[in-house]
């Protein structure tokens, strides 16, 4: 067997600063004389100084020596470089030569294991990899591993950039990751940093050019994108024809849009059994709070605090509420109150009209703008058009109503009424009220004789002490009586009723009750509230 013994030196292809390929330089001799001719020849990668694992072989025939010395290009898959010690088995014609070359760093282009600044490092430095391999690879048990830094106060230069030209889904141009399962508290795997102390300077910012994700975020349990600040605002959102902030949960049909064209907060919940809410508030004093004070002037603008909508032409549901108020208070801890619904407003100028509540309903159905299963109470006036009671007819109450019309009187008049028997004398005194004289005043009375004609009965002595006296009638009869009176209370005396009065100005020609005349809305002194 022949002696072969070489000398070789590695040298990275100048140019370029990449794994491969590289210049395997050698200087052969056989017997100690330096080889000349042509010789065929072996390269094979390996992972060992011996034995190992052959990554990769590169055949060479009739490769030139000339006085010994040879030089060939190697040019191994970039893959094969991950950072791990590599070596080169050579053989020639069929004898393997020893001991291996260990490859060092220069066909790595750059590899660090623990490094500071690289001072005499010219830039730009170009890294690239054509598979699915890391071809700069820069680790530390103690530091940074890789420092990118702008070092000029001006331009807008990166310190790291990170590119590809991939169109595969979830390719990337920066990777950051924490490997550990288990990582700690407020571990992250990019994270940027701004150290600006005024109102400008981004901390990460992420853009896209046309109509997909600026910034992504994604988690099976967590939080997709959290966004936390002491004093300022968490996440803010902003857009000029879009939507500010979209809120989805796939799972649930709810969506909650934030700043749109049309609404500030557009909620929806789209479940199949019709059974979601799109909007539920909780808070301390106010669960939802509904305002609208922006300007303008127009008599065909509306401003609505809270606009409730339920129901349509085409839904199963069979009850709808527009809006429903619940109010409980509690069962224990003294006097407490609780308002269903509570509906104030302030009228303004002169001329104008404020309504606390306005119910008012359409259709050929049985409608009531108001109705109230329990009592009801007016701290004020009550003016109608018409006045009724209307209850299940006593004689046949599956089938049919009976209504009765009010007493009216252009006074705030009070009726009392009663029968009595007259005495031996023919006469009778009749007990009313203890407030009766208290609450009212100009007192009417009526008497009729029951049984037999009575021409001289008459009233004896009018009310006094709350009583009055009758006389000039039949001994053992019966009379039946009947007194009125005037209210003049407080609250009477504070708001008398106006019999007759003008229109005001603004309501001249216009109707309470245009429908009765054969008008429309437009003639309605009381029109119904716009739609929004």
């Amino acid at each position: 067997m022949r002696a072969w013994t070489m000398t070789t030196v590695v040298t990275a292809l100048c140019g370029a600063v990449f794994a491969s390929p590289f210049t395997y330089q050698g200087e052969l001799t056989d017997g100690g004389v330096p080889a000349d001719g042509m010789y065929d020849m072996e390269f094979t990668l390996v992972d060992a100084p011996v034995i190992g694992f052959a990554l990769q072989q590169i055949m060479m025939n009739d490769v030139v020596v000339t006085d010994g010395l040879f030089e060939v290009d190697l040019d191994f898959l970039d893959s094969h470089y991950d950072g791990s010690d590599r070596w080169l088995a050579v053989r020639i014609e069929g004898t393997f030569l020893t001991p291996r070359t260990q490859i060092l760093y220069s066909p790595y282009a750059i590899r660090a294991s623990v490094a500071t600044i690289a001072e005499d490092l010219e830039v730009p430095i170009f890294l690239s990899a054509t598979n699915a391999t890391i071809n700069a690879h820069a680790t530390s048990s103690t530091g940074t591993a890789l420092l990118g830094w702008h070092t000029n106060t001006a331009g807008t230069a990166a310190g790291i950039h990170g590119r590809t030209h991939s169109t595969d889904m979830g390719a990337l141009g920066v990777a950051g990751e924490v490997t550990s399962s288990s990582p700690g508290a407020l571990s992250a795997g990019v994270r940027g940093i701004n150290n600006g102390r005024v109102g400008l300077g981004i901390g990460v910012h992420g853009s896209q050019e046309g109509s997909g994700w600026g910034v992504y975020g994604e988690t099976p349990s967590g939080r997709g994108v959290y966004g936390l600040s002491d004093s300022g605002t968490g996440v803010y959102a902003r857009t000029v024809d879009g939507t500010g902030l979209v809120a989805l949960n796939s799972g649930a049909d709810t969506t909650a849009l934030l700043g749109t064209d049309t609404y500030a907060i557009d909620a929806s919940h789209d479940s199949v059994d019709g059974e979601g809410t799109a909007i539920h508030a909780i808070g301390g004093k106010v669960g939802i709070y509904g305002e609208a004070t922006s300007g303008g002037f127009g008599i065909d603008l509306t401003r609505t605090g809270v606009l409730g909508r339920a129901g349509s032409f085409v839904s199963g549901a069979d009850t709808f509420y527009g809006v429903y108020g619940f109010g409980q208070a509690p069962i224990e801890g003294g006097s407490r109150t609780a308002y269903g619904v509570y509906g104030g407003a302030q009228s303004g100028a002169s001329g104008s009209t404020g309504y606390g509540v306005y119910g008012e309903v359409f259709g050929p159905g049985t409608s009531y703008a108001g109705f109230f299963a329990g009592s009801v109470h007016i701290a004020g006036t009550l003016s109608k058009s018409l006045g009724s009671f209307k209850i299940d007819h006593p004689i046949d109450p599956e089938n049919m109503y009976l209504s009765h019309s009010f007493i009216e009187s252009p006074d705030m008049m009070n009726m009392y009424n009663g029968v009595v028997v007259l005495d031996r004398l023919g006469g009778a005194t009749v007990d009313l009220p203890d407030y009766f004289e208290s609450l009212n005043q100009s007192y009417r009375y009526q008497l009729t004789a029951i049984g037999a004609s009575m021409p001289d009965l008459y009233i004896s002595s009018e009310v006094s002490a709350n009583q009055f006296s009758i006389a000039g009638g039949v001994a053992g009869a019966k009379v039946s009586w009947q007194v009125t009176g005037v209210r003049k209370d407080p609250v009477a005396v504070l708001n008398p009723i106006v019999v007759e009065e003008e229109k005001d100005a603004q309501h001249r020609g216009k109707y309470l009750n245009p429908k009765a005349y054969g008008f429309g809305d437009e003639k309605a002194i009381h029109p119904s509230p716009k739609q929004n």
